[in-house]
């Protein structure tokens, strides 16, 4: 069997949440930082709490955002479009439109 494989372990490791509570551990490391402890673990303590690391809600939150714009912009061009439609089933045949718009550009000379 090899001699001196193993890494050394060391009694008294420091772990560091975020929430600021420190606990002394053993490990193969000197400090370890964690972002999530007992102390503020929404399981032991029965508080909700949104765990966001990265920004996760943020980026949702504006994304859908985003969507809801552009659907705005889909929905009225939508609209517009029919508006446009109908006008013309209203007035009749292309020649009739074009007849209105010359008489129109005529009297406005």
């Amino acid at each position: 069997m090899q001699k001196d494989i193993q890494p050394k372990l060391n009694t008294n490791t420091i772990v560091t949440c975020a929430c600021g509570n420190t606990f002394v551990t053993m490990s193969t490391k000197d400090a370890i930082s964690v972002e999530i402890c007992s102390a503020c673990h929404p399981f032991f303590t029965g508080q909700q709490k949104f765990v966001d690391t990265e920004g996760r809600i943020d980026k949702f939150a504006k994304k859908r955002k985003i969507a809801e714009e552009k659907q705005k912009i889909i929905s009225e061009r939508k609209s517009s479009k029919k508006t446009a439609k109908d006008t013309l089933t209203q007035s009749g045949s292309l020649k009739d439109l074009l007849e209105e718009a010359k008489t129109e550009a005529t009297s406005k000379e």
